[in-house]
Formats: structure tokens, C-alpha cells, sequence
């Protein structure tokens, strides 16, 4: 009986850290987002998505954020082989640069890069099928940086709040 009040008392010790967490609002920022030059146009786009996806992840309830995330997305893109060696795939990676800052202090908290797994795509003779496996590669990279990004700055909070 005892045990099963520790490991209880434990647990809800832990729920209210996690919460505290989730108390702390995070206003995101991306670089280029308000950028109208042309040739910034796909990086414009998904930026947004960016953002977007990691204002869905964060919910802010506060007005004021508690911190700023600055985070600015690049893609890079390989041609590599495919298994049976017959067939050109173009394997692409995501890179986000991102830096945490406490808005009260303004002192950069943490600051880093994230590299995702490549994503092949599929090899055709169409122009515009290729363009378009490609766009749909990078709307899933971004989606999925952004939750990589979004653990990583809720391991960081946590670790501000422990200490």
C-alpha cells in the first residue's frame, strides 16, 4: 500500500513539472518569412510552413511570450543511386538553424542546427512529377523538423526549470 502512494506521489510530482513547462509560451520567428524577393519564394513558403506547424505544436495561452524561437529552414538535394543502380534518385535533407532567446533578458538561452534523415524521391520522366515529389518531400521534412525542433525546445525548458 505504501508503495503504490509513493510511486503516485512520484508521478504527480512530475505531471506539474511537465505542466510548468507547458505554461511557458514560445513566440516563433523565421527568417524569411516576410521576405517578397522572388527567388526566396519556396524558401518563403516553407518557412511559413514552418512556423505554422510549430504554432499548432506550442498553443500559447499568454499574450507575451517568455521566449522567442528564430528558426530559418534550408534544403539541400543529392543525386544518388537506386538499389538496382539503373535509375537517378535526388535524396534531400532539411537543415534548421534555430536560436531559443529569453524575451525578458533577451540573452540567448540555446542556439544550434538540426539535420533531418534524407527522403528519397522517385525517379520519372515527367518535369513536373518530379517537381512536385520533391515539393511534397519538403512540405514532410518540414513537418517533421518541426517536431524535432519542438522536442528539443521542451527538453531546453525543462532543463531552465530544473535548474
Amino acid at each position: 500500500f505504501i508503495f503504490l502512494i509513493s510511486i503516485f506521489g512520484c508521478a504527480s510530482e512530475n505531471i506539474t513539472k511537465i505542466g510548468y513547462t507547458n505554461n511557458k509560451s514560445v513566440s516563433i520567428d523565421t527568417k524569411n518569412e516576410a521576405s517578397t524577393n522572388t527567388s526566396d519564394a519556396s524558401t518563403n513558403k516553407y518557412d511559413i510552413l514552418l512556423k505554422e506547424h510549430l504554432k499548432r505544436k506550442f498553443k500559447n495561452k499568454k499574450s507575451k511570450a517568455d521566449y522567442i524561437l528564430k528558426a530559418n529552414i534550408s534544403f539541400a538535394s543529392n543525386e544518388t543511386l537506386s538499389v538496382n543502380g539503373l535509375s537517378v534518385l535526388i535524396s534531400t535533407k532539411a537543415v534548421i538553424d534555430y536560436s531559443l532567446i529569453d524575451n525578458n533578458s533577451n540573452l540567448l538561452v540555446k542556439a544550434g542546427s538540426i539535420n533531418t534523415f534524407p527522403a528519397l524521391s522517385s525517379s520519372s520522366n515527367s518535369i513536373y512529377t518530379n517537381e512536385k515529389s520533391l515539393d511534397f518531400i519538403k512540405e514532410r521534412l518540414v513537418k517533421s523538423s518541426a517536431q524535432k525542433l519542438y522536442l528539443l525546445t521542451n527538453i531546453i525548458l525543462r532543463k531552465l526549470i530544473e535548474d
